[in-house]
């Protein structure tokens, strides 16, 4: 179809059209004559042809070509119009044998295109449609053009500017909505290049359809080979039946929840993948496939192990903590019961010791015969269950006491001389003593040092009931540090209860309390020292002090 944009005449404020037609030097009498022979030759009364014009909603004109002398078209006259066609043309009667160009500059430019139009259907007898816009009014108007008889002309003008209007917010609205399913589709696309998880689709039999750069590099594989696999080749077995399944509830539903899954790489190595998977829809309606959004979850699921085993350590740590702060609040109980028990204990001995005393002057005054020697035996008796009743009591008081510490500078050597005559040692065990002559003194609190090296000494005694063999050493080191170890030839220490021995309150003895070596701790630590020991079962003990010389 042809189309032609026409400028408004620059008479009046009617719209104006191309079509308005000349007639050359001939009045109205001879314009109705040419129409009234046009008529018969027709065989078409004037007044019905004119009664079917006047009643037509479509302009509808009349012309007959104009010709030259070599036969040539040159113009065309308008012969009859209806009222419709005045109307849409505001054609003026008046402006009949007036040329076109005297009263619409546009039409010199376009006539040779409505000639040629016109004259080509006046001579062939070929109808023609074209369009025309009428640019004051903003109109359209479609123009069919036929030739009832050669050099005549009939044409029709339909106002097809809504039609128009609305083509052509069609064509906007196509064109926008193509624009915006370019821009989607160059984000999705950027979306899908981009992403770190991997993005695929896959056709009903689980055939590659495409994926992005991320699940390629996922899986060690480029998107060729990937292209070659099917979906079982790149999990192992044991998710064969789960994709199955989850396949099946997709294409029923739609889509799926968040799953988990593994895949297998290129070299063999499986990874733990979390899945959301959708239905895939070709335009056109069926469903083609699936597609799916795969995440590798490999550092998730490690920092999970991470912090399951942080949470077991945790636990673990709060037990021991609740455990410990329960110990305390029992010792702590314990303590203050055996400092008043202590208290009111150490009176009485002291009274009994006395009268002890007494009694062996009194006896041994005695003339020596068994009697007086029975008595000294079961005063001695009795003297050694004293002692040990003091050291029970001075070690309750010691644990339940804080440590204080009354510095002095002394000799190692004297203060292990001092222990020996204290602990009784029984014949059977043989006492080594090593401490070298320059080694350096040591500044300390020598009672409270005196009360460790006692319980040590006593506890490896008792280690040895058959005999056995006790050495005391000690030597200095680089550091300022003095060294001090006691050593025995017993029983030994077994495994599970070596990390128990320095525990308030427990002992393996029948008669033990469980305080000595909790109390050594407490006062070697309070030295700014340490004390240790190795321990070998049926091969003996030895306890290592460390403490600063200064």
């Amino acid at each position: 179809m042809n189309s032609i944009v026409v400028a408004p005449p620059k008479t009046k404020k009617r719209s104006s059209m191309i079509h308005f037609s000349i007639l050359p030097s001939k009045n109205k009498t001879s314009q109705n004559s040419e129409v009234g022979v046009f008529f018969s030759e027709l065989g078409i009364r004037s007044e019905q042809f004119k009664s079917l014009f006047d009643n037509l909603p479509q302009g509808v004109a009349l012309y007959k070509m104009v010709y030259d002398d070599r036969n040539l078209p040159v113009d065309f006259i308008l012969l009859d119009s209806n009222k419709a066609y005045e109307n849409l043309c505001s054609f003026c009667r008046v402006r009949l044998g007036k040329k076109p160009i005297a009263y619409n500059l546009q039409i010199e430019k376009d006539s040779a295109y409505w000639i040629d139009i016109y004259s080509k259907v006046a001579n062939f007898g070929v109808p023609e449609t074209f369009e025309v816009h009428c640019r004051e009014t903003d109109e359209w108007y479609q123009i069919f053009v036929f030739s009832p008889k050669k050099t005549f002309l009939i044409s029709v003008f339909t106002n097809i500017t809504n039609r128009k209007k609305k083509a052509s917010q069609r064509l906007r609205n196509q064109r926008r909505a193509k624009r915006a399913l370019l821009l989607a589709e160059k984000r999705y696309r950027r979306f899908f290049e981009t992403s770190h998880d991997g993005i695929l689709a896959r056709d009903m039999d689980g055939k590659m359809i495409d994926c992005n750069k991320a699940y390629a590099k996922m899986l060690g594989y480029t998107k060729k080979e990937l292209r070659q696999l099917s979906v079982q080749q790149l999990l192992p077995e044991l998710w064969h039946e789960q994709r199955d399944k989850i396949v099946k509830k997709v294409l029923r539903g739609g889509r799926s929840i968040v799953f988990e899954r593994e895949y297998k790489r290129k070299d063999g190595s499986v990874f733990p993948a979390s899945v959301r998977t959708w239905r895939l829809i070709d335009p056109k309606g069926p469903v083609i496939g699936i597609w799916s959004i795969v995440r590798d979850i490999t550092e998730q699921k490690d920092q999970q192990k991470s912090l399951v085993q942080q949470a077991g350590v945790l636990e673990k740590l709060v037990a021991e903590r609740t455990k410990q702060l329960k110990d305390a609040e029992r010792l702590a109980a314990i303590g203050q019961t055996a400092g008043m028990v202590g208290h009111d204990l150490r009176n009485p001995l002291q009274t009994v010791l006395g009268e002890l005393y007494l009694a062996k002057s009194d006896v041994e005054s005695l003339a020596d015969d068994s009697v007086k020697c029975s008595l000294l035996e079961s005063i001695r008796g009795i003297e050694e269950q004293i002692v040990y009743m003091d050291k029970i009591v001075s070690d309750l008081q010691a644990f339940v006491q804080p440590v204080k510490i009354d510095k002095k500078p002394f000799g190692l050597s004297q203060l292990v001389s001092s222990v020996l005559e204290t602990v009784m040692i029984p014949q059977e065990i043989l006492v080594q003593i090593r401490i070298p002559e320059n080694i350096p003194h040591v500044k300390a609190d020598p009672q409270l040092l005196k009360r460790v090296l006692i319980n040590l000494v006593t506890n490896a005694v008792q280690a040895m009931p058959e005999g056995g063999t006790l050495n005391i050493s000690s030597n200095s080191g680089l550091d300022d540090k003095l060294f001090l170890f006691i050593e025995d030839s017993g029983v030994g220490i077994s495994d599970e209860i070596k990390n128990q021995i320095f525990t308030p309150l427990f002992t393996t003895k029948p008669r033990g309390q469980g305080f000595g070596l909790a109390v050594c701790k407490r006062v070697i630590e309070a030295h700014a020292g340490t004390i240790g020991f190795e321990s070998q079962v049926g091969q003996g003990t030895k306890f290592t002090i460390q403490l600063p010389l200064g």
